[in-house]
């Protein structure tokens, strides 16, 4: 049986974009080219890959590209020339449009931080925490023209604990999702996918992140902005004085401020946060 040709799209800052494709390594499927993020547009609220080589180092001797516009004609015409059999998209941030989804010969498909039709759209694991959701988890749908809206392949449920932070929360759903890479592998193979239309109903739609979502609303309770900071440590803010204070972490009072901390009046509560080390502080 001859190998799969794929074409993978990630994000090569991305710990979500890395693992993946170290699993579709391993499955042994042959790799026909890689293609990144523009470095401008790798924007995630998940933690960034540590120091290292990335998917795009690792793939040594296929063509890496890294195009603003991944349906300009000219990148369309390159992909096809290599006959792909399969693309496979983990944490690629670009819309691939119609024109471009015909090029692989059986699938485009998507490895999506959700249980879609829930949270179609960017920073998926955020929003599921930031709303409090119960489960999360990771979906590996077909890829169409509408925005994470094509046919479920394989789902995956992830249980949200307390305290999770985007982090956690994508470490767990990596370790359960990595195990659909050979599945997808062994379906191109036989040239058979599991398909399922995706529910109506649940559909929701969540846009990228801006800097107001992390901005720290005191006339709110001091519990619920305490969880809000644990989900992304050193993003959130307070504005005194004139100046961002920037908070690494954060808890609704049972006890006095410890050394530096401060203490914060809310809407009810009161919450103590730890800012984050600027340059110079001791």
């Amino acid at each position: 049986m001859s190998r799969v040709r794929v074409v993978f799209f990630g994000s090569s800052d991305s710990v979500f974009s890395d693992r993946h494709f170290r699993a579709l390594e391993e499955t042994g499927a042959e790799i026909a080219a890689v293609v990144d993020v523009p470095r401008a547009r790798r924007t995630s609220t998940n933690a960034a890959l540590p120091g290292g080589r990335s998917f795009i180092d690792a793939a040594q001797g296929v063509p890496a590209l890294e195009p603003e516009n991944p349906n300009d004609p000219s990148v369309v015409d390159a992909l096809r020339a290599l006959s792909p059999d399969l693309f496979v998209a983990v944490g690629y941030l670009l819309l691939l449009k119609p024109v471009l989804l015909s090029v692989p010969r059986l699938l485009a498909a998507n490895f999506h931080a959700s249980l879609l039709p829930a949270y179609r759209g960017k920073h998926p694991v955020f929003w599921a925490l930031r709303n409090n959701e119960k489960w999360c988890g990771l979906t590996v749908h077909e890829m169409s023209a509408g925005l994470d809206t094509g046919d479920i392949i394989f789902k995956v449920r992830v249980r949200t604990r307390a305290g999770d932070s985007v982090g956690d929360l994508y470490d767990r759903i990596m370790s359960r999702s990595v195990g659909l890479m050979p599945r997808l592998i062994s379906c191109a193979q036989r040239a058979r996918f599991p398909r399922r239309r995706q529910p109506s109903r649940g559909a929701s739609y969540f846009g990228a992140t801006a800097d107001a979502d992390f901005r720290l609303d005191l006339s709110l309770e001091a519990k619920g902005l305490a969880r809000w900071v644990g989900i992304t440590p050193g993003k959130c803010y307070v504005e005194m004085e004139g100046r961002r204070i920037y908070i690494q972490s954060a808890h609704a009072a049972g006890r006095s401020p410890g050394d530096g901390e401060l203490a914060l009046a809310t809407g009810r509560g009161t919450l103590v946060v730890r800012p984050v080390a600027a340059k110079g502080d001791p």
